[in-house]
């Protein structure tokens, strides 16, 4: 794997478990850590939406990532990915990365999935006592839920469909774990804030 791509990975793990962890009581002192120690005292649903947001931002990265070497393999050959890497055999092939019945390549749906995703958990974060909050936390998870489905759909092609399989992309793989963390996140935050927690500890 290129070094480039290798950062990227890196990256993208690391905010998708800071964001799968961020409900844990473990993790206020990482959040003092990383200077929002207001954090540490807020009610769990902000710590949360924190790491939904983080997420989304690893989710958006590989989506970025993907859809770049999806645009390279077509014009011949991607410098973001070794020849025979299983992100190369993955992605490689047009017909087999785009959604059903449409010509839209997977990276490309992810990132405007997440863009979608990042403005409403956003909106969220920065108006928690907002009246429309949970409408807005429903949306979330419907979105999730349809961008984790096709992220799965993304996968099992890459594993049985394409040239060469099973091709194992390990920033697919990454960006299939983002889409189903951030789903459960809008899931978890619609829960607290249907069950009355929303505003405790």
């Amino acid at each position: 794997m290129v070094m480039s791509t290798s950062v990227v990975l890196v990256i993208c793990s690391l905010t998708v478990l800071f964001g799968a962890m961020s409900r844990m009581e473990s993790t206020k002192p990482l959040f003092s850590t990383l200077g929002m120690s207001e954090l540490v005292s807020a009610p769990v649903s902000r710590r949360m939406l924190v790491g939904t947001l983080a997420s989304i931002s690893g989710g958006m990265l590989a989506s970025v990532w993907v859809w770049v070497i999806q645009r390279q393999s077509i014009i011949g050959s991607t410098t973001l990915c070794a020849p025979s890497s299983g992100c190369a055999q993955a992605l490689s092939s047009q017909s087999m990365n785009t959604i059903p019945f449409s010509n839209l390549d997977f990276g490309l749906f992810f990132v405007l999935m997440f863009s979608i995703l990042a403005f409403l958990a956003l909106t969220i974060h920065l108006e928690p006592t907002w009246s429309k909050a949970a409408g807005f936390l429903s949306w979330g998870r419907t979105i999730g839920g349809i961008s984790t489905l096709v992220s799965v759909w993304m996968t099992i092609t890459h594993l049985l469909m394409v040239d060469d399989s099973p091709a194992i992309c390990p920033i697919c793989i990454v960006l299939l774990v983002a889409n189903i963390v951030t789903m459960m996140q809008f899931n978890l935050l619609l829960a607290s804030h249907s069950d009355g927690s929303w505003n405790s500890n």
